[in-house]
């Protein structure tokens, strides 16, 4: 895989492909491509609007408990973590301007992710 062009330098470090080419087993490489796609949208749209104006602590708050599992299962290991962590800051009303600029922080990575060039699973040799 490597050398394959901008969406490996784009994603290395950001999205662990192992973590990736578990959901292609779960989901098939078109429906975790679809999801990939879908979540990486959202993404930007949420950055945007945390950009725009600083939405409420229960719309973080979903925001971030919906982000969890998501970034979790496509890859984004440090984004899902700093979902929880932005989830614990608001729950605990401490701490919450450094958990969201972490979030977005991590968020704008991984929307930048580019979809398109992801490689499918390679077949099992076993």
């Amino acid at each position: 895989m490597a050398g394959r062009g901008p969406t490996n330098e784009v994603s290395k470090g950001v999205q662990d492909r192992e973590a990736f080419k578990e959901a292609c087993d779960l989901f098939g490489h078109e429906g975790a491509l679809m999801r990939l796609r879908t979540f990486c949208a959202e993404l930007g749209e949420c950055v945007q609007r945390i950009e725009q104006s600083r939405p409420d602590h229960d719309t973080l708050r979903e925001m971030a408990h919906k982000t969890v599992f998501r970034a979790g299962i496509l890859g984004f290991s440090d984004l899902a973590e700093a979902s929880m962590d932005l989830e614990d800051a608001i729950r605990r009303k401490s701490g919450e301007a450094n958990a969201i600029e972490q979030w977005t922080r991590h968020a704008r990575l991984a929307a930048a992710v580019s979809q398109d060039g992801i490689d499918p699973p390679a077949p099992d040799a076993t």
